[in-house]
């Protein structure tokens, strides 16, 4: 009786959590850090610091790229040998989505370009598309490979200090078509929404792991590349972290900007802005 072919073992240091992201109830968007593969290690530290929570995925990738790939909380750390591609460093997301194929049906009605054709990858199946606001991303699939036994969940944080948040901005005028933009692409509902009080017309919705400004103030024009958002009542404790033009009067303000441990720079808000600030639309 002829005997089934072994399974071709995975790459050493290779774990997921949720080798099957079909069970996903949306889509998972993650911030893309591009790093050398020798910074890679420090790096998922830093963010299992900076977050209070433990890495869920790390893939090895040696077929496709030499790449090896490693999640933390909201942030995927893309790490390589050699130069990233252009391409590469134009996307600004990764998206885990339960199914490649339904993700591309349901986002073709609103104006999402393909622009690189699913294709079989060792984690399961990718495609990169063009959103309609111009935002490149790479939608991801995940299937568990032969063998692959899930990761046990790390139980997270009894407190939880800091929350990392993909951050977007836009002007005012745009903020509500934006918000119904984003609602869609990641299929979730925005939630804490709030208008804070401050010297500038600034209103904030979250969309899953996407922190949405509008503004016409400094928080768009003088800070619209930074990419992330860290929600903390306790700023000054955030691992790694060092505060850009810190100032008594910013000591005291809801949020700021500060330089993270890998050189992000990251918008800082206090959570109590969304309970106690002036709510969207009042």
């Amino acid at each position: 009786m002829p005997t089934a072919p072994a399974a071709t073992p995975l790459p050493d240091r290779w774990f997921r959590t949720i080798p099957d992201s079909a069970g996903l109830a949306r889509p998972r968007l993650l911030a893309r850090s591009l790093i050398d593969v020798g910074r890679l290690d420090e790096n998922i530290r830093g963010y299992e610091k900076l977050t209070g929570v433990a890495s869920d995925l790390r893939m090895p990738i040696p077929d496709f790229g030499g790449l090896e790939l490693a999640a933390v909380d909201t942030m995927l750390l893309i790490a390589s040998a050699r130069p990233f591609t252009p391409i590469q460093r134009q996307t600004a997301y990764s998206v885990i989505v339960p199914s490649l194929d339904a993700e591309l049906d349901r986002l073709r009605p609103s104006g999402t370009e393909v622009l690189e054709p699913p294709e079989t990858i060792l984690p399961g199946s990718r495609a990169r598309v063009r959103y309609p606001d111009g935002s490149i991303a790479e939608l991801v699939e995940h299937r568990p490979q032969p063998g692959e036994v899930a990761r046990p969940p790390v139980a997270a944080a009894e407190h939880r200090e800091a929350r990392l948040l993909l951050r977007k901005a836009v002007s005012r005028a745009a903020f509500a078509d934006a918000l119904a933009l984003y609602e869609t692409l990641l299929d979730t509902p925005a939630t804490d929404r709030a208008r804070p009080e401050g010297p500038y017309d600034t209103e904030l919705a979250r969309i899953g792991e996407l922190l949405l400004v509008g503004t016409d103030g400094p928080e768009y024009t003088e800070t619209g590349t930074v990419r992330l958002a860290v929600l903390t009542s306790a700023p000054r404790d955030l691992s790694g972290a060092q505060p850009l033009a810190y100032s008594a009067t910013q000591a005291t303000s809801r949020h700021h900007v500060v330089r993270l441990h890998d050189g992000w720079r990251a918008e800082i808000w206090d959570p109590a802005v969304f309970t106690s600030g002036r709510k969207a639309g009042t």
